[in-house]
């Protein structure tokens, strides 16, 4: 008895339903065919299109061998990931369950074939793999081609840019510490400027790690939406800029305060640097959340929870963190913080964590007695 094999095309990222609307899977000759029209139709360059048609003409030349063949496309997400194949492996199991083959040809642009392959092989028995590789323009012209290409795929662009820049920030960062630190010892401006060509490669580094993760973008949309909420009167837009206002200042004084004094040990700035701009930048994230309370109350006129908890948490942390920092002064020997302080700021912040519980205990049983309430109305 002839076993049946099965020619399967893998799309990881979902080109095909993405750019040309194609439901997967699609299984059988007519299916595929018409998805790889419809992605050669709306993006001729993409390599998925010459997957298709590649897993095509196998499964002609073996339909024309008297071989018992099926063909089939299944795709996985566009983020690119568990998440995809996790839909790969659940079409896969589809395509199995209707076709029943005995083993499978893969066909792949050979781009992801590391993170498709395990996952067809731990399903069905894989004879052999056909990687397409699109013809391109010799030399640099098609290297510059596909360059241009990468950038433009989002997940791509992330998979090659991100790395590299990060890779270039921490090295340049690296190397620039003993700079930095002769600096500070000497003060020297000229052991600076020595790092100038270190700078650039850092500052190139930053912005092709912004590049990668599409940073201008977000930029002018996070601007077009604040300029939309401040034409539509959204309070929010206020308490944010409030926020954002009170989070530079609390680290502009925390600065200050940490390199006033001269001669004080690195340990000692550290912890006044966060001591003075601790409750500062608390106080901005509460400013944030009210504005957000308020415009929900002024909307819905709800009172919403989460702020009331959250807020009661804020100081909870706070008060603990400015303890521990005392704690840690005390043991150092940089200031003369009493221990009778330390353990009312531990105390203090233990309550508030202790009310903000209780807040959301209390809350919830309102919201199961409603529950019950609006229960026993509707059965009477």
């Amino acid at each position: 008895m002839m076993k049946r094999t099965l020619i399967l095309v893998v799309d990881r990222d979902n080109d095909f339903g993405v750019k040309a609307g194609v439901q997967t899977p699609a299984i059988g000759l007519d299916e595929v065919s018409s998805a790889a029209n419809l992605l050669g139709i709306a993006d001729p360059e993409d390599s998925d299109t010459n997957a298709a048609y590649a897993a095509i003409k196998v499964y002609n030349e073996m339909k024309g061998d008297g071989k018992d063949v099926e063909i089939a496309l299944i795709c996985g997400d566009t983020r690119v990931g568990h998440r995809s194949d996790i839909k790969i492996v659940n079409e896969l199991e589809k395509v199995i369950k209707e076709v029943a083959p005995e083993r499978a040809i893969l066909v792949s642009d050979g781009a992801e074939d590391e993170h498709v392959f395990p996952i067809i092989t731990s399903h069905i028995k894989v004879d052999s793999v056909k990687k397409v590789y699109v013809k391109q323009a010799p030399g640099l012209e098609g290297a510059f081609y596909l360059f241009i290409k990468i950038l433009r795929d989002d997940e791509k662009r992330k998979r090659l840019l991100v790395p590299l820049g990060t890779l270039v920030v921490i090295v340049t960062f690296i190397m620039m510490i003993p700079a930095f630190i002769n600096y500070y010892n000497t003060g020297e401006v000229s052991v600076l400027l020595d790092t100038m060509g270190l700078l650039v490669l850092f500052t190139m580094g930053l912005l092709l790690y912004m590049y990668a993760h599409g940073v201008g973008g977000r930029m002018k949309r996070f601007a077009f939406r604040v300029h939309n909420d401040i034409k539509s009167g959204d309070l929010t837009v206020i308490f944010s800029i409030v926020a954002i206002a009170l989070l530079c200042v609390g680290i502009v004084l925390g600065l200050f305060a940490a390199f006033a004094p001269q001669d004080i040990r690195d340990g000692e700035r550290i912890i006044i640097f966060l001591s003075n701009s601790l409750w500062i930048v608390a106080f901005a994230y509460i400013c944030n959340d009210f504005g957000k309370f308020l415009e929900k109350y002024i909307e819905e006129r709800k009172i919403v929870i989460d702020f009331l908890v959250g807020t009661q948490m804020i100081f909870a942390v706070a008060f603990i963190i400015q303890a521990t920092l005392d704690s840690l002064a005390m043991v150092f020997g940089y200031n003369t913080v009493s221990s009778n302080v330390i353990i009312l700021e531990y105390l203090i912040g233990f309550v508030f964590a202790a009310f903000a519980g209780l807040t959301q205990m209390s809350y919830r049983r309102f919201l199961n007695k409603q529950e019950i309430t609006e229960q026993s109305d509707a059965v009477l």
